[in-house]
Formats: structure tokens, C-alpha cells, sequence
């Protein structure tokens, strides 16, 4: 089901979209809703995953796993003459989605109620840049999406475990990808507890990227 960015008018003139009035990246992380158990990938992070991704201006954009939005809406803003597709198939998250696509007044992101692999077959055909957050096996999802990533097409991957990034590096080595790369990163930022201040450390991320060669592997 494609949650369509045509929302309800009277709402949106209720809500004028979120002005961000710089040509980069890295969209403040409180200018995202969030709610309980749902929380918006760090402003640093994001502008790491978004620099692996390296999106064009038309790209083709499938994210498997939307979360907040947080990530798809950075993309959807600095390639207007594409699109992006997010597939989530959590109702409180897609919820999420909904309410950060009306705050920004993005309507080149299409939300997609599913899970992979089972759903991909919603999002449109030959994708040319792939977001696949790893927070289970990875099973089957990875072959889908490398299936369906064109040529030259690029791959993201994001898992927060030491088995995601095991399962990822191994299957890439199984479908012959080429330029992988792993980065592992961690933000701290700087809090007042008490009459202290201190770096407080969030959750250590593993970035995998890789891009299918020119030619498309035999099956």
C-alpha cells in the first residue's frame, strides 16, 4: 500500500513545512518527530550513510526499513527530481513517516506498508541506490535487493550488532560485490549532567557499502 505524499490540505496549511534554509546535509535531529521506542538516526550518522550512498539528482532510492523517516526525507530533499521508497512494516513507525513527510512538505517520498522480502515486489522495479537497515538476520532480503539493484547501482547496509555485520560481509563476498567498505562509527555529544559536563556516546553503528559491477552476475 503506497501512503501517497498527496495529504490532507487542511492539515498541512495547519503545519507549514520545516524551513532548513542550508544547501547541506544534516537536518538538526529535533526537527524530527519521534515517540516512544522510535528515535531518529543521529545527524552525524545520517550524513555518513548519506555520503556512502552517494545518491544522483534522479536516483531511484529504495529504504528498507524507513524507521522515523529521519534518513529517506535527508535524501528525498537533495535529489528533487527523483524519488524515494521507503517499505516499513511497523504501524507506529509508518505513523512516523507520515507525520515527518507532512512536516517537511517532501513529496517525492512514497511510504510502503511491508516487510521484506515478502513486499519488496510493492516498490518499483531497478532501483540504482539501496538503504537496507539490518536489525534481524538478513536471510533473504539481501539477495532480493541486490537482485533488484541496477548495474553500477550502490548498496548501503546499517546494523548496530557484530552478527549483522558478519551476515552482511559474507554474503556480499557470496554475490561478488565490489568496492565494500566497513565503517564503524560512534557519535558522542556533549551533556550538561549536573554541574558537569561530559561526552555522552550513542549507539556504535556498523556501515557497510558495496556496489554491483557493471555487468549483471550470472544467476
Amino acid at each position: 500500500m503506497d501512503y501517497r505524499a498527496a495529504a490532507d490540505s487542511r492539515q498541512a496549511s495547519q503545519q507549514p513545512a520545516y524551513q532548513w534554509d542550508f544547501v547541506t546535509p544534516g537536518l538538526p535531529d529535533s526537527a524530527f518527530e519521534d515517540a516512544p521506542g522510535f528515535s531518529p538516526t543521529p545527524m552525524e550518522l545520517r550524513v555518513m550513510l548519506l555520503a556512502h550512498l552517494r545518491p544522483r539528482a534522479d536516483s531511484l532510492v529504495w529504504d528498507v526499513g524507513g524507521g522515523t523517516g529521519a534518513l529517506a526525507l535527508e535524501i528525498a530533499r537533495l535529489m528533487p527530481r527523483g524519488a524515494v521508497h521507503t517499505l516499513e512494516r511497523d504501524p507506529d513507525a509508518i505513523e512516523l513517516l507520515e507525520q515527518n513527510r507532512r512536516r517537511f512538505g517532501i513529496t517525492n517520498l512514497h511510504i510502503h506498508s511491508g516487510a521484506a522480502p515478502d513486499d519488496l515486489d510493492q516498490l518499483p522495479e531497478h532501483p540504482d541506490r539501496v538503504l537496507l537497515e539490518v536489525g534481524r538476520p538478513l536471510g533473504d532480503v539481501l539477495f532480493a535487493v541486490w537482485e533488484a539493484l541496477v548495474p553500477c547501482g550502490r548498496l548501503v547496509i546499517s546494523t548496530a550488532s557484530l552478527e549483522g555485520l558478519v551476515d552482511a560481509t559474507d554474503t556480499l563476498g557470496q554475490l561478488a560485490a565490489r568496492d565494500v567498505q566497513v565503517v564503524q562509527a560512534t557519535v558522542h555529544r556533549m551533556q550538561r549532567r549536573g554541574s558537569q559536563t561530559k561526552l555522552a556516546a550513542a549507539e556504535p553503528l556498523f556501515l557497510i557499502a558495496a556496489e554491483r559491477s557493471p555487468l549483471i552476475e550470472p544467476s
